[in-house]
């Protein structure tokens, strides 16, 4: 094997803000750098008003990548790392400014694979999902981003960790295809399983049906369509999982006729331990209009937000 790791988790950033809910991201970050043997790079931002506190704040993420390495250290004494001619690293970095806007900075400036955080707060129109800075991260940066939500009082965690089942909805495009490289190996890395899901509209069909002369039922004749064009939707699918199980990958594949933003979330939400991986457009002029507006907000992370509060383990949303 190569010294070059070629992961597409080679290195990652980890946004910290001193915060116990942001900090929870990191068994899974030890856990992905172990098995990939990928770079942590421990973001520190402190605000432009915090003016004689840099000590405390260099401290700070110093202290967290020093025991995030000895963590890592830990988990190879009594686990096989899987990479042994690649070892992990943890890299401390602090900066001042606008948090939100420094780690996409610092992210796309230094080739980052993912931006890896936590998020938090209560589902709903009033209280969204995503924290602010996360909010204005994902619809801002150009890289990956997998966002970990933290839970409220009297939600329960999946009991199984890490995630053993990967939710990878797909819509027959190449840019929707984008998210299979993160989602392959991390199958592979953690032995999980694979959920293709992709959405299709609903047949039209037309009230002309010859009831009385024909020997089914209108509502069987609905039924028998709807199943046809289910059978249709889910063709491209055996040709990924076909391509995927040459890779040593196990899949699974479920078609669905209907709103394919209702019917993920609907998914994620009767499959809790699930973790989503999904593409999302690309950074467009208007985007980078509106990103700070509730108008842009609303329009790129409505159905994110929705996946995100379905799900107790995540999303990963890679740009198409």
């Amino acid at each position: 094997m190569s010294n070059e790791n070629k992961s597409v988790y080679r290195t990652i950033v980890v946004p910290l803000d001193g915060s116990e809910a942001a900090e929870s991201v990191l068994e899974l970050a030890k856990n992905l750098a172990v098995r990939s043997g990928s770079t942590l790079t421990l973001l520190h931002v402190w605000g432009r008003t915090q003016d004689d506190h840099e000590r405390l704040h260099r401290s700070y993420i110093e202290r967290a990548a020093e025991m995030v390495e000895r963590d890592i250290a830990q988990i190879c004494e009594t686990t096989a790392c899987y990479f042994a001619n690649r070892s992990a690293t943890v890299v401390p970095v602090l900066l001042r400014g606008e948090p939100a806007e420094e780690i996409v900075k610092y992210a796309e400036t230094n080739k980052a694979s993912v931006i890896l955080m936590t998020t938090h707060g209560r589902s709903g129109l009033t209280n969204p999902v995503m924290s602010d800075v996360t909010n204005r991260v994902v619809r801002n940066s150009l890289l990956p981003v997998w966002m970990i939500r933290t839970l409220g009082p009297g939600e329960i965690v999946c009991a199984e960790w890490p995630p053993k089942r990967i939710l990878v909805p797909l819509d027959g495009s190449e840019r929707a295809e984008k998210v299979l490289p993160y989602a392959i190996e991390y199958s592979q890395l953690f032995d999980a399983e694979m959920v293709l899901l992709r959405v299709c509209d609903e047949p039209l069909i037309t009230a002309d049906f010859p009831e009385a002369a024909m020997q089914t039922s209108w509502e069987d004749h609905v039924k028998g369509m709807r199943s046809h064009f289910q059978g249709q939707c889910s063709i491209y699918l055996d040709t990924v999982k076909d391509r995927l199980e040459k890779n040593g990958i196990r899949v699974t594949i479920e078609s669905m006729l209907g709103n394919a933003a209702e019917e993920i979330v609907k998914y994620t939400s009767e499959n809790r331990c699930d973790l989503v991986v999904v593409t999302t457009h690309g950074r467009s002029a208007i985007a980078r209009l509106v990103s700070d507006t509730p108008v842009g907000r609303w329009v790129f992370s409505s159905v994110t937000e929705q996946i995100l509060a379905a799900t107790t383990r995540g999303i990963l949303v890679v740009r198409g």
